[in-house]
């Protein structure tokens, strides 16, 4: 019988939001996103459920080369007061309609996933000229233990291609499954946390997550027949960290999850020992990622670190790097700054590709799918199933070295694809190459890297990636390519090299799992060995979890230097995942100090805790980042004033683009100054105060000009000083401001 349905199955789009043509209000509407949802019994079809989900090729849903690519969310929740536990179930999708090309539709029933191919479809469908031959049904089977008692949830998203029109969606089951309807809330999950908190004694908090939709006055919580919380809440969705006494040893309880005195939900939970929660496990590194920029990724990074390790899965242009809604990686690379990128690494078998091949074609190149519901992107670690070929991917980073740690099946070698032409937001020009093993454990590179014009005219980004890596299992076999020609050695030097790169073989029969460690520097050899050595090898070996560990102690080191205090886990991970976010910029200076200015020359920090920072520009951030770091991180403050005066020591010029400390002109104004300034202000004085003042009225006074590759300077000084205004036709006006 029908458990619930959702429009008629009558080759129309009537009953649904905006039709029969009105698709392109759907983005004005706020539908799409991840938080948006259709209730069963509560929300009305007519208002709350689009008769079209676009897909990322949609342009008037938000996709385009500049916003990059919108992969739209349609989610239907509904909870079920009665199910056994081999209870079968059928959902159907009745599609009007689709668009004429290739469409990849996902469809996810609480953890179970399904796609659907679509092709040949009409155009005309979305402007409401449907016909009966334009219907296409989705029949997907779902087998016991996919539904539950409570709350379920239905999610569908386009991951490829263009729109879909619905005509009904319907749950067939059998007559055991009954519908609940509440319009007070309703509870998506109750589940004991995998952790404990010290709040006036240890407790594990039961996670209800609930979504608050009618008048009612206090959520309240029993626990074995006793209320241990009560609560108000507004209209939205929570997670809330309801504290049950931590137990000793394994305890079955008995909760009810009431509205006032109406019971919303009940059951058993299941309460054990937990570690004790930090405020670094509530970070996300994957929040904020869609549709986003090259630097902003998941993975294991360090604050302001040199080495940005995170899977990239897009293809090479504008906002390339990680798009959450694509389920491949192409490989693992090591630098994730704006108009930098390098040394891509990844784990394959089976036939030799050298190519990382196409985002919507993952068997063209060693690219490999992966399973998404085994992402795992918590502060401290990224780990991945490889589906296609079968292996595991783990990462770790400290502040210069990489540590990675790869799961191989048995029944054949495994290969490393060490590509030094992977695809970034910005292009580069391999200027010269070399990389070649030394020894059966190691290999060393050399790649100098050029991505010309990276501002306008005004600037080039030239810079050289020295690495060494370590594997803790014998090399097998070696081999390199340059082009498309793949050479049968273990070395390899070139100059002006459209791709180039190297792979290694192990023998998983005796080393199923093979780790590999790797330093880098933009200055030596010598120097990327020194970083891998004092950052991983000397303190924690081969020891993967101990690095992971080190970098959670050095994050909570400052995370805990705010605490909140919120019932709701939501507010927590948002909070402490935008304060990770706020200190992801760059160091580009070694553990012993040296570092290379614009000029090209190695320079050297007397001090080496006062590294070379380096940003994709002050954008804005006298608005709240300036205030951020001077209150929570004075001592990164100090090291930006002594960065800047670094550059201006080394070349005569402070930077407001400092990538790769470079001299990139990205922006109006001089936004280094307003950070300065910001810092002094507020006590941050360790320093030389005049020549900091000295270098800012140098900036303020002098033309800008280029300056070793780059550009420095207000372009539009001298009209602003002979007007006190710059008038449009005589540069940007904004200057003014």
């Amino acid at each position: 019988h029908v458990i619930w349905k959702i429009g008629e199955s009558d080759n129309s789009t009537s009953e649904f939001a905006f039709a029969p043509d009105r698709y392109k209000d759907f983005v004005g509407a706020d539908f799409g996103y991840e938080d948006r949802y259709f209730l069963v019994g509560y929300s009305n079809p007519k208002k709350d459920f689009p008769y079209v989900l676009p897909g990322p090729d949609d342009n008037w849903a938000g996709s385009s080369h500049a916003a990059g690519c919108r992969t739209q969310v349609l989610n239907i929740l509904f909870a079920l007061e009665t199910i056994d536990d081999q209870d079968e179930a059928l959902l159907t999708i009745d599609l009007a309609g689709m668009f004429w090309g290739r469409s990849v539709l996902k469809v996810m029933v609480n953890d179970a996933v399904s796609y659907h191919e679509l092709a040949h479809g009409a155009d005309r469908v979305i402007t409401g000229d449907i016909r009966a031959e334009d219907e296409r049904l989705l029949k997907i089977p779902l087998s016991p233990g996919i539904l539950h008692k409570g709350g379920n949830q239905v999610t569908l998203t386009i991951l490829e291609g263009a729109w879909v029109a619905f005509d009904q969606i319907r749950l067939e089951g059998s007559s055991g499954m009954k519908l609940k309807v509440n319009s007070s809330a309703f509870v998506r999950s109750v589940k004991a946390a995998d952790y404990e908190l010290d709040t006036e004694g240890r407790v594990q908090p039961l996670l209800v997550d609930v979504e608050h939709l009618g008048d009612f006055k206090e959520l309240k919580v029993r626990l074995d027949g006793k209320q241990i919380y009560a609560t108000h809440l507004d209209s939205a969705r929570y997670v809330l960290e309801v504290p049950m006494k931590a137990v000793k040893k394994h305890k079955t309880s008995y909760y009810q999850i009431l509205a006032d005195d109406a019971l919303l939900d009940e059951g058993n939970v299941e309460r054990s020992p937990q570690r004790l929660q930090t405020n670094a496990d509530y970070v996300d590194t994957r929040m904020g990622t869609a549709h986003s920029r090259w630097m902003i990724a998941p993975g294991p990074w360090m604050p302001f670190s040199m080495v940005k390790l995170s899977p990239d899965n897009e293809n090479a242009g504008w906002q390339s790097g990680y798009q959450p809604s694509i389920e491949n990686v192409g490989c693992f690379s090591h630098i994730h700054e704006w108009t930098m990128a390098g040394l891509g690494i990844m784990p394959t078998n089976g036939r030799l590709q050298i190519q990382t091949g196409d985002q919507l074609k993952p068997d063209e190149g060693y690219r490999s799918r992966i399973d998404k519901a085994t992402e795992e992107a918590p502060l401290g670690s990224y780990r991945v199933f490889l589906s296609d070929t079968k292996i595991w991917a783990e990462l770790t980073a400290t502040e210069r070295a990489s540590m990675m740690r790869f799961t191989f099946p048995q029944n054949q070698d495994g290969r490393v694809m060490i590509d030094l032409q992977i695809p970034a937001e910005y292009s580069y020009d391999l200027v010269d190459v070399d990389i070649r093993q030394v020894s059966d454990y190691r290999i060393e590179g050399i790649s100098h890297q050029l991505s010309p014009r990276v501002w306008s005219n005004d600037a080039d980004q030239e810079y050289t990636l020295h690495f060494v890596m370590e594997f803790d299992a014998p090399i097998k076999k070696t081999g390199v390519w340059k082009d498309e020609e793949v050479i049968g050695q273990n070395w390899l030097k070139g100059d002006k090299l459209g791709d180039a790169g190297m792979f290694v073989e192990f023998d998983t029969k005796t080393h199923p799992v093979v780790q590999v460690r790797t330093g880098i520097s933009l200055v030596s050899l010598g120097n990327a060995a020194l970083n891998l050595q004092t950052e991983i090898s000397n303190p924690f070996g081969w020891d993967f979890s101990a690095v992971v560990n080190h970098q959670k102690e050095v994050w909570n080191d400052i995370l805990h230097r705010i605490d909140i205090s919120s019932d709701d886990r939501q507010e927590k991970v948002r909070f402490y995942t935008n304060m990770y976010r706020a200190l992801c910029r760059n160091t580009w200076s070694d553990v012993n100090g040296d570092w290379i200015a614009p000029d090209e020359k190695v320079r050297h920090a007397s001090d080496p805790s006062q590294v070379a920072l380096g940003c994709d520009a002050f954008w804005n951030t006298f608005w709240n980042l300036n205030q951020f770091w001077n209150l929570v991180t004075p001592e990164w403050s100090s090291r930006w004033v002594r960065s800047q005066m670094a550059l201006y020591d080394a070349c005569g010029w402070l930077g407001k683009g400092p990538a790769g400390m470079e001299y990139i002109p990205v922006m109006v104004a001089e936004h280094e100054i307003p950070l300065m300034v910001s810092a002094y202000q507020m006590g941050i004085r360790d320093y030389d105060a005049k020549r900091v003042l000295d270098a800012m009225r140098k900036m303020q006074t002098t033309p800008a000009t280029h300056v070793e590759g780059g550009f420095a300077g207000n372009r539009d000084l001298e009209p602003y000083l002979k007007y006190h205004y710059v008038p449009h036709e005589k540069g940007r006006f904004s200057n003014t401001l």
